[in-house]
């Protein structure tokens, strides 16, 4: 331990101090209270107190500089975790004492020391991001801490739907460092030209629509409806025509006649409205255009259909305009 081999120097500490500032000798008091701080520190440091036997060393340095009294600086740094603090130490320690005999021993413990990694603590905005360390995938996503050795090293963080963030750090061994690596959002190209912002997007086509496109449209229906309605109002006129016309052949008679005329000619006008209805119905089926919306479409055909009767014939005029 270093507090022990320190022991030894506290009765040449004046003489070395005397050396060391052979052109200003200290003055008694300095002797004293170099020598009272630095019993002091070692005491603090026995006790665990390291903080405060820190402080006492650097005391009895500022009232004498001589170099040995680095070293319990250096101890005492190492105990609290400072290891740049401590290897600071045992280099102004080799520095004012060049022919210091454990040289070799202390640069030793400032290479162990300078060997410990740093840690970089990654952040980013927004989170999530993967972290590259100099060009190289860490497998880490952001927030992470990442242990590397002293120096200059690059941190790059990339995201899905932002454009990559990098940051450069210059760590020091042993330290704990902090990066917030921004990113920006990327913007759709086609935002930033002349063109339309929506072109390629295909249209969002009416829920009504896609109904309507289904089946056949409500004109076709009509006049589907209309042509089995009709078929079925003539042939039951029919089969009254036909009623009439069996008691006609029993028992002659001039109104059975008439009304089993009436019937024939009603059926007849009967069938050919169902005729033309089918044949309509037909027409819109085959010509409709399902891309045009329903007032065209109810507009594009129009068919007119019109019973024509006379005192003893029948018929029916039928208009379709497309």
């Amino acid at each position: 331990m270093i507090v022990a081999g320190l022991l030894s120097f506290v009765g040449p500490l004046a003489s070395s101090s005397a050396h060391a500032q052979a052109a200003t000798p200290p003055t008694d008091a300095q002797r004293a209270a170099a020598r009272e701080a630095y019993a002091s520190g070692q005491a603090l440091f026995r006790e665990g107190q390291f903080p405060e036997s820190e402080a006492a060393f650097l005391e009895a340095y500022a009232q004498i500089p001589n170099p040995v009294v680095l070293l319990g600086v250096a101890e005492a740094r190492e105990r609290q975790g400072n290891l740049t603090g401590a290897v600071e130490a045992l280099e102004q320690y080799l520095a004012g004492r060049p022919d210091a005999p454990d040289r070799a021993s202390v640069e030793a413990r400032i290479a162990t020391m300078r060997a410990t990694p740093s840690t970089i603590v990654v952040t980013s905005d927004p989170p999530g991001g993967a972290i590259f360390l100099d060009g190289e995938d860490t497998g880490e996503v952001t927030p992470a801490s990442l242990e590397t050795t002293e120096g200059e090293h690059t941190v790059a963080v990339h995201h899905d739907g932002f454009e990559p963030g990098e940051e450069t750090i210059t760590t020091v061994f042993a330290t704990r460092h902090e990066l917030t690596v921004s990113m920006i959002a990327l913007v759709q190209e086609s935002l930033e030209g002349d063109g339309d912002p929506l072109a390629g997007v295909p249209p969002v086509e009416d829920a009504e629509d896609e109904d309507e496109d289904d089946g056949p449209s409500a004109a076709v229906w009509a006049t589907s409806g209309i042509a089995a309605a009709s078929l079925v109002t003539g042939t039951v006129l029919g089969f009254l025509a036909l009623s009439r016309e069996s008691e006609f052949d029993d028992a002659p008679d001039s109104d059975t006649a008439d009304q089993g005329e009436r019937f024939a000619l009603f059926a007849d006008v009967a069938f050919g409205i169902a005729a033309v209805s089918a044949i309509t119905a037909i027409v819109i089926f085959l010509t409709a255009d399902s891309d045009e919306d329903e007032d065209d479409e109810e507009a594009g055909v129009t068919a007119r259909v019109a019973p024509v009767v006379g005192n003893r014939s029948g018929g029916f005029s039928a208009v379709v305009e497309f």
